[in-house]
Formats: structure tokens, C-alpha cells, sequence
């Protein structure tokens, strides 16, 4: 494993660690405005903050980046929705765990794409999921099968293949145009879905709110899922997926530190078997994965 791959992963982990802060950021947004506005509005700063930037680099010469942004956005945008409907219908707990099992889906559909994945992949993919049965078991992971968990199901399918995608497109596009176009994606997608929804959202709402939206709209996606992207680049999509999976862990530290949530042993158990997933994936053996980016047309 060279520099280039330890600070790829390095990055993701710091990706996972603004996530996880995001959380309590996303929860105190909620107060002050309706969900899907929320994430029309923080994707729409996200975007933002990038078009600046991208003015100064020029004209991007990937034919492909409309292509691969409008393509990540919509899979981003569809498992951002999902997720925040299935949470009316089914536990917290459920939602978490049933959305960590993109982990998974990914090495599944790329097997049934015809590209084959290491053990050690696999193994690192079913601690993942271990992992976050431990850490999200709220007393409700035993009941499953209302309407809530089938859109859960939905939403950790549309981010697995938002990872997939990721990784096709990635290697080959400035990550910064890629980012700001999945980002415009799913502010277009989002704000419609809002509109449709007849969801009702105030100025007054928004300045209310205005640090937990800035916050995850400049840091958390601007920021933090562009520094996703740029990585993906160097690390295959399910071990990218299983690092970021310990955003939930970090949740937990943050809730911890910040909002003096308590958590029993259960739940850190659960955060020790993902660590233990996000290390066995970076083992040298790990190189079975095959080359980042090599999935069929």
C-alpha cells in the first residue's frame, strides 16, 4: 500500500468523522425546518461553496463528468429521501442498521456485475454489518417488515450503487466538478421533492437554523463528500464504503463528548467489530479487491 492509498484512506476516515458530527448538526436543523427543504437548502450551499472554485480551475475536459455527476446525484438524492421517509415509519435503531447494510450490497452487486471481490473484502464487509447491529440495537432489530424498513432496504441500495458509481466515474474526472454536479443533482431532485410534498419552510426557519445548515452544508457535504470523491479515486468502493461506515461510531463518540449521551457495552462493542472491519480491510491481502474504477460498461 503506497502514500497515495494511506492518505486516501486517511481522508476518508476524517470524511466519516464530519459525518458523524453531522448527525446531532442534522437533529437540531430538523427544529426549525421541514426535511426534505433541509436537504434542498445544504445541498444547495454545498454547491455553493464549490462554484467558486471550479470558476478558477477551468473548463473541465471529462466528457463523462455530466454523465457521472448526474448519475452519483440521483442515487445520492434517492437514498437521501428514502432514508428521511422511512424514518416516519420505523425505529431509529432499525434505520441505522438497515442503512449500513450498503456495506454489503456493494461487494453483491459487483459480484453479479461480474467483478469478484478478496475474502478479505467479505469478511470486512460481514463485520461491518455486525458492527452496526451491535452499535444501532435499540430493542427494535428483532421486529422487521413494516413499511419503514422496506424504504430503509431501498435507501442502503441507492447508496451502494452511489458508491459504485462513484468509483467508475471518479478516476477519471476532476473530483471537484464531479462533487458540484451529484451536489446540483440532488438540490434539484430534493427541492422538488419538497415542493411536491408541500412542505412549507420560512426565512425566519432558515436564519433559525442557519448554523446546523451551514455547518452541514459548507463542512459536511461541500467539503467533506468532495474529499470522499477525490479518494475514491484510490480505494475500491466497498473497502471506501466499510471506512465510512464509521461514521456511526464517531456519531457516538460526538453524542458522547458534546451531548453526554451514555451508551452500554453492547454499543461499543459495536463500534470496536467496525474498527476491526475498517483495519482487516487495509491489510496487504486487502489487494485482491482488483483496480479502483474496473467495473463493466
Amino acid at each position: 500500500m503506497n502514500k497515495t492509498n494511506i492518505l486516501a484512506g486517511a481522508s476518508l476516515f476524517l470524511t466519516a468523522a464530519i459525518w458523524g458530527l453531522s448527525y446531532s448538526a442534522q437533529t437540531e436543523a430538523m427544529k426549525f425546518m421541514p426535511v426534505l427543504s433541509f436537504v434542498f437548502l445544504r445541498y444547495l450551499v454545498a454547491c455553493l461553496v464549490l462554484l467558486p472554485v471550479i470558476f478558477f480551475r477551468g473548463k473541465p475536459r471529462d466528457k463523462n463528468l455530466i454523465k457521472g455527476g448526474v448519475l452519483c446525484g440521483i442515487c445520492l438524492a434517492g437514498g437521501e429521501i428514502l432514508q428521511q421517509f422511512g424514518l416516519l415509519y420505523t425505529s431509529a435503531g432499525k434505520a441505522g442498521f438497515l442503512t449500513a447494510l450498503y456495506v454489503i450490497m456493494i461487494p453483491l452487486i459487483e459480484f453479479f456485475m461480474g467483478k469478484k471481490s478478496g475474502w478479505i473484502l467479505w469478511c470486512a464487509a460481514l463485520l461491518s454489518v455486525a458492527g452496526a447491529y451491535l452499535l444501532c440495537n435499540d430493542g427494535t432489530l428483532g421486529n422487521f417488515g413494516n413499511r419503514g424498513d422496506g424504504l430503509m432496504l431501498l435507501c442502503a441500495l441507492f447508496f451502494a450503487f452511489q458508491f459504485i458509481f462513484i468509483a467508475r466515474f471518479a478516476p477519471k474526472a476532476d473530483p471537484l466538478p464531479l462533487a458540484a454536479v451529484q451536489f446540483f443533482t440532488v438540490a434539484v431532485l430534493s427541492g422538488a421533492a419538497a415542493l411536491l410534498a408541500g412542505e412549507s419552510c420560512t426565512w425566519n426557519g432558515v436564519v433559525s437554523g442557519a448554523k446546523p445548515l451551514l455547518y452541514c452544508g459548507v463542512i459536511a457535504i461541500g467539503f467533506a463528500c468532495t474529499v470522499q470523491v477525490a479518494a475514491q479515486k484510490y480505494v475500491h468502493p466497498a473497502a471506501s464504503s466499510i471506512i465510512l461506515s464509521t461514521a456511526s461510531v464517531f456519531a457516538v463518540l460526538w453524542g458522547w463528548l458534546l451531548l453526554g449521551e451514555k451508551y452500554g457495552l453492547q454499543n461499543l462493542a459495536g463500534c470496536a467489530i467496525l474498527f476491526a472491519a475498517v483495519v482487516l480491510v487495509q491489510l496487504p491481502a486487502a489487494k485482491s479487491y482488483g483496480k479502483v474504477g474496473e467495473l463493466p460498461s
